[in-house]
This record gives C-alpha cells, structure tokens and sequence, in this order.
C-alpha cells in the first residue's frame, strides 16, 4: 500500500521546541493565575526572539468528577481530584534558533512571573527536536501559512536501533503509515516525527529559568532510557478533546502492527492527547 498524493507541511519551521509536565498547585487560582502569565507575558516574550514563528499551548485534565466535587474545586481553597496537564510547543527556524545568544540572555534572565511559575511543573520534559516527517490533508497543500488541529495526540517512544531502520520508518510513515492513519481517522490533519537533539535540549534545560524544576529523567514516563534516539509523534485532529463522537477515540492496529515490524516496541509508547488553548504566531 502507498500514497502518491502531495503533502505540505503545516508546521512553521524545521525545528520544533516541545514542553510538556504536570502542574504541581491544588489551588485553582493559583492555576488560573499561572495561565494568565504564560499566555498573556510569557508567549509574546518568545515570539519576540529569532526565528520564533510560532507557539501553541495545549491542556488535558485527569479530572473523574461529579458535580459536587468538581463545585467544591472552584472555590478558594477547594481541594481537587484532578491533575492538569500542559503542553506547549515553538515551532522554529533552526535548531539554532534554540541556542542562540538572544534565546540563552532570555532563559538566564527570567522575569519574576517566569521564577514563579515554572516551577509548578511537575516531572517536565522539555525536548529541542528536529522535523523529519511532517504529513498533511493534500486539501491543505495551499494553506503556505500553516495550520492547527484542535485536539493534539503526542506520542513519545525509542527510535529504531540502527540508521537502517530508522530510516525504513521514516520512508513507511511518509506513505503506508499515513495511508492507514487518513484511512482510520478522517478528522487528522497532520502528522509530525521529531528527533530530540540533546545538545540543544540541555543547552536551554539548564539554564537560569529552570532553577528548582523537577525536570523528568530519561528513564521516566516518557518511555524512552536514551534521550538522544527519543521520538514523537504529534497528530493533529480537527476535534474537540474529549468529545464523544471523535475519531481520535478509535484505535488503528494497522498502524500500530507497522511500528512493530519498524522496530517499535509499542507497549512502551506514551500517548496522550491534549486540547487547544491558543495559538500565536510571529
């Protein structure tokens, strides 16, 4: 099986900065506030560097509640049984735009709001990564500027052993594998595989912004025991999270059974998927 229609990248640069952790506060206005500076200070302070084209944020909540639990959370000081889970993303020139002198002055001189509440994030991973798929709607060919699926799935897991095969991966998901997933799934738009750099990664992880962040190791929950072979999958639906009559729901063993024979171990593939906050471009 193979594809033979065109795929244009919606994505706004080879380069992709991803971020992603748990929100360590049970005090949902400390949590409102926390949004309030990402958004609103922080966004807008990146988009201001170089080659920062474009920006998103993404959220999922573990909540299990019923009326009476989910009323006692809004009120101050109302104890929560959810988690929220945030994910954000800097689509980039250039992985050097990741390393780049205006970047580091920026991570070393954080603004109070940036030493406030970055480190509520709990088990961070932040991973610098290049763009080596990026798949599409053919409908979508002329949209040149880009664009955004309203539900996001990432999917985190242990490159392919050797170059041969991460290369035979790569090839199967440019055509079989997104063949499979258009079949399954009418709603998913694009379709991302990104490689995490460790030098570039490290380079922005340990500077001045990350003071006191429990940033997660390499043998956490991402699944991956070599931070320098870790890749992701994004996919983006044109779905609202969480609703029930979604696409995303539904599983693609086709899909799956071609990760296996790509050597993916895909019982140590973490996924989750996130809903749209807001997207800022340049």
């Amino acid at each position: 099986m193979a594809s033979s229609s065109a795929s244009q990248s919606l994505l706004r640069g080879p380069a992709v900065l991803i971020i992603w952790g748990q929100v360590q506060t049970n005090s949902p206005r400390s949590e409102r506030h926390m949004n309030e500076w990402w958004t609103n200070e922080h966004l807008p302070e990146r988009l201001a560097l170089p080659g920062f084209h474009r920006t998103r944020r993404y959220y999922h909540s573990s909540a299990v509640e019923d009326e009476s639990r989910l009323e006692a959370s809004r009120e101050e000081g109302g104890a929560r049984d959810e988690s929220s889970h945030y994910l954000v993303t800097y689509e980039v020139s250039s992985l050097d735009a990741l390393t780049s002198p205006e970047y580091m002055h920026a991570l070393n001189n954080p603004t109070p709001g940036t030493q406030k509440y970055m480190r509520l994030m709990r088990d961070m991973q932040r991973s610098a990564c290049r763009v080596l798929v990026s798949m599409s709607q053919q409908e979508f060919a002329g949209c040149k500027g880009g664009g955004v699926g309203g539900t996001l799935r990432h999917a985190v897991f242990q490159a392919p052993s050797t170059p041969e095969m991460r290369t035979k991966l790569k090839d199967w998901l440019r055509r079989d594998g997104w063949t499979f997933l258009q079949t399954t799934y009418p709603s998913l738009l694009a379709m991302h595989l990104l490689e995490h750099d460790e030098k570039a990664s490290r380079s922005g992880s340990s500077t001045k912004s990350y003071d006191g962040v429990n940033f997660q190791n390499s043998n956490g929950a991402s699944g991956a025991d070599n931070n320098s072979t870790r890749w992701m999958l994004l996919f983006e639906f044109t779905e609202p999270l969480g609703a029930p009559f979604a696409y995303y729901h539904d599983e693609c063993p086709d899909f799956d059974q071609g990760l296996v024979n790509h050597d993916v171990d895909v019982a140590e593939v973490q996924k989750q998927e996130y809903g749209l906050l807001v997207v800022m471009e340049e």
